[in-house]
C-alpha cells in the first residue's frame, strides 16, 4: 500500500507566517514599552533620592540643579552622591580660579585691587587643592580600613575650602576695591561658596 503524501496549501503557510509576524510585532513594542517604563520609574526613584538628600543642605534647589543630571549614575548610593557633589564642586572651583587668574592679569587695576585679587587667587588655589584631596579620599572610602578617620579628613578639607572662599570674599569687602572689579568675581565666589556648603552638608549626612 502506497503512503500518501500530505501537502499544506501554500495559502495556509502564508497565513500562518503572517499570523506569527503579527504576534511578534505586537509583543516587541510591549516589551520595549515595559523596559522604558521600568527605566522611567527607576530614574524617578533616583531623582527623588537626590532631592531628599539635597533637602539636608542650605541650598537644596542649587544642590538638585547640579546633581539631578547625574541621577542614573548616582542611583541611591550616598557615597556616589557625595563623590559627584565634590566632582561638581571641584569643577566650579577650577572655573573660579581661572576667572580670578584672568582678572589679576587685566590692565587698569589699582595696586590695592591687584593685591587683593592676587591674595584671593592664592586662597582659591588652596581651595582647589583641598577639594581635590577630599575627592581622592572619598574615591577610596569603600576600601578604607579606617573609615571614620578618612571621613574626618574629608570634612576637614572641605571645611578648609569654605574658609578659603570666605577669606577671599572678606578681602574684597574689607579693602578699597571698585564695585565694577568686585562684582565680576563676587558672583563666582558666592556660587562656589554655596556649592561647597552643600558638599559639606551631604558629607555630614553620609557620616551620620
Amino acid at each position: 500500500m502506497e503512503a500518501r503524501s500530505f501537502t499544506i496549501p501554500s495559502c495556509s503557510l502564508l497565513a500562518f507566517a503572517l499570523t506569527v509576524l503579527l504576534l511578534i510585532s505586537n509583543i516587541i513594542p510591549t516589551l520595549a514599552g515595559t523596559s522604558t517604563t521600568a527605566k522611567s520609574n527607576s530614574l524617578k526613584i533616583y531623582k527623588n533620592f537626590i532631592k531628599t538628600s539635597c533637602n539636608s543642605t542650605l541650598y537644596p534647589a542649587l544642590c538638585y540643579k547640579y546633581l539631578s543630571s547625574y541621577a542614573s549614575s548616582i542611583k541611591t548610593d550616598s557615597v556616589k552622591l557625595c563623590n559627584t557633589a565634590l566632582t561638581v564642586n571641584l569643577k566650579t572651583a577650577n572655573k573660579t580660579s581661572a576667572l580670578v587668574t584672568s582678572m589679576a592679569k587685566k590692565g587698569g587695576l589699582r595696586p590695592a585691587e591687584k593685591a587683593v585679587i592676587e591674595d584671593c587667587n592664592e586662597e582659591i588655589d588652596d581651595c582647589v587643592d583641598e577639594l581635590r584631596k577630599a575627592s581622592n579620599v572619598l574615591d577610596n572610602l569603600r576600601d578604607a580600613l579606617n573609615k571614620e578617620d578618612q571621613m574626618a579628613d574629608i570634612k576637614t578639607w572641605v571645611s578648609a575650602a569654605m574658609t578659603d572662599e570666605d577669606t577671599c570674599m572678606d578681602e574684597f569687602e574689607e579693602n578699597n576695591v571698585r564695585e565694577s572689579v568686585k562684582n565680576k568675581i563676587k558672583k563666582s565666589i558666592v556660587d562656589l561658596r554655596k556649592i561647597t556648603s552643600n558638599s559639606l552638608a551631604l558629607i555630614n549626612r553620609l557620616s551620620n
